[in-house]
């Protein structure tokens, strides 16, 4: 448990990385996020398939406690940024709309089976 009493959502990050893990969780939940910039190059801190990293959501009341916890642990963790709104943001990117991206991810493959895709 991260903490008593704390709502959470977790993701593993194996699989595209931290920004499919991000997409993912705002696809099933509706929500979306404004991201922080990446501490090291971009495509490497979002992209990068390292096991055994998660993104977990808490409520902003706890978020220290959280990290503060992990620190305790001896768990590295960083905040991504924040959730909220209708589109993923990243610093000095277009916004993605959260719909538009569950439109195209679930939308593709029955089109493509259907040959409405070149």
């Amino acid at each position: 448990m991260i903490a008593e009493g704390v709502a959470t959502a977790v993701h593993d990050v194996s699989d595209g990385g931290v920004l499919v893990a991000l997409a993912e969780m705002a696809m099933a939940s509706g929500i979306g996020a404004e991201l922080d910039r990446a501490p090291l190059a971009a495509h490497a801190f979002w992209f990068g398939e390292e096991q055994g990293r998660y993104v977990v959501t808490v409520d902003a009341d706890v978020a220290e406690k959280v990290m503060a916890r992990a620190r305790a642990a001896g768990i590295q963790a960083r905040q991504l940024g924040l959730t909220g709104g209708d589109a993923l943001t990243l610093q000095d990117e277009r916004p993605i709309l959260v719909a538009k991206l569950r439109e195209r991810f679930e939308g593709w493959l029955p089109a493509y089976m259907a040959g409405d895709n070149p």
